[in-house]
């Protein structure tokens, strides 16, 4: 049995996957900083990107494909409803 998230086949989406986010906005928008201040990327440094908080490791979410796509599609709704109508 598959979902309607994929083909039909063999559904992929209860695959657990690990997403780190940010502890202060919650943002999955996490991504590892490499340069200077980090010793050449010797010691890794992670950054978010929506409020800029650096710590050296950031918390992990371990979910399913499936329950972070429901997620996505939920925020992408609630964007869409909270725009003012000219």
């Amino acid at each position: 049995m598959g979902c309607d998230l994929c083909d039909g086949k063999a559904c992929k989406c209860e695959k657990q996957i690990k997403v780190s986010f940010c502890p202060k906005c919650k943002s999955r928008d996490v991504k590892y900083v490499f340069g200077l201040g980090n010793l050449f990327g010797i010691i890794p440094k992670m950054k978010c990107g929506k409020c800029g908080l650096e710590m050296n490791s950031f918390p992990l979410l371990v979910t399913s494909k499936k329950l972070l796509a429901a997620s996505d599609k939920g925020k992408a709704k609630k964007k869409k409803s909270g725009r003012a109508k000219k």
